[in-house]
């Protein structure tokens, strides 16, 4: 697909330009630049559709996040929000004022930006399209803020990027192992065109959100205004001498949280349990070469969401409720 000088507004490119996938996202070259080092972005989040209470927590979907769609002038591109741990009583003031916004009500959010093909349209989406009133609180998107750290007035960051847990009976979701998600993550493919003012992006639809792993960083972390960034070697729970990953993968940690706390205490050689969940790697999309469209794999990267209990694993592929794991216990721990 070539692509053509384009502001922010794309529509005349959606217009002219054949369709390569179904999951085509066209954007920005600007906006790409404005978040591809940033762990978070801010938003005035048109509150559409909503869920009126939070997924239960088990694994897969019933994840414990209240989803919430809406359009955004800041992202122009259809999009979720969600809340971590949104039944915990630290994020009971968020689901209320989100219960009682009115559709079309703008509430200031901030969060972890994310790039994902999990919910991708059967239409190419562009950056700067009108994007429709969503009918549901999960509408075809490829674009999400999740985890939300601040909600209205609310800073819930520290509160709600922490291990999800069922608020009733404590157990813990299970998450997908890194050998299974992570082992789809590395054979992902994408097609990628840059322009001096637009990137696209194609790939497949692909699920396996949150994650555990173990991470190692390989280099030291780089301090953002909103957070961390920083290289580092995955494990599987079941393997800790042999990495998942083809090389050092980029993790992101949103500052102030749990999370960035951790690894800033974390001693040279030692490693973290987590929780994490992909997004696309803008930073290395934006370094193609533009031009033509170039096949390659999908750059991805982890936002780090919680860290977890060192003493057990709680992995979906068990195909089981954990039993009580403990919560984090401190910095973690060297090898």
């Amino acid at each position: 697909m070539k692509i053509l000088a384009a502001a922010l507004h794309f529509s005349a490119l959606a217009a002219i330009v054949p369709v390569l996938s179904a999951q085509t996202l066209n954007l920005s070259s600007s906006f790409v630049n404005q978040v591809k080092n940033r762990a978070t972005l801010s938003i005035q989040f048109e509150l559409d559709a909503h869920l009126t209470k939070p997924h239960p927590v088990e694994r897969s979907g019933d994840d414990g996040d209240v989803h919430m769609a809406g359009r955004a002038p800041e992202v122009q591109l259809p999009m979720v929000v969600e809340i971590m741990n949104a039944g915990e009583k630290d994020q009971s003031a968020s689901v209320k004022l989100m219960n009682g916004t009115p559709a079309g009500q703008t509430i200031a959010v901030t969060g972890a930006w994310r790039i994902w093909f999990e919910h991708p349209s059967q239409d190419e989406q562009t950056q700067g399209d009108s994007v429709e009133v969503p009918a549901n609180s999960n509408p075809n998107h490829v674009f999400e803020i999740h985890p939300v750290t601040a909600f209205g007035g609310n800073d819930i960051g520290d509160s709600s990027l922490v291990p999800i847990e069922d608020p009733k009976n404590g157990h813990l979701y299970a998450a997908y192992s890194a050998g299974v998600a992570f082992g789809r993550y590395e054979k992902l493919e994408a097609t990628v065109e840059v322009s001096d003012t637009a990137v696209s992006i194609t790939s497949k639809q692909v699920g396996y959100n949150y994650t555990e792993f173990e991470l190692e960083p390989a280099g030291k972390a780089q301090q953002t205004p909103d957070g961390f960034f920083v290289l580092a070697n995955v494990y599987d729970t079941s393997d800790d001498e042999t990495p998942v990953t083809a090389a050092p993968r980029r993790m992101v940690f949103v500052a102030k949280t749990e999370t960035a706390k951790e690894l800033l205490s974390l001693p040279p050689g030692g490693r973290m349990h987590v929780l994490g969940i992909p997004r696309v790697n803008l930073a290395e999309v934006a370094a193609v070469q533009p031009g033509k469209a170039v096949d390659l794999p999908l750059p991805y990267e982890m936002i780090v969401v919680a860290v977890l209990p060192d003493e057990e694993s709680n992995v979906a592929s068990t195909h089981a409720a954990s039993s009580h794991p403990a919560k984090p216990n401190g910095p973690g721990r060297k090898r």
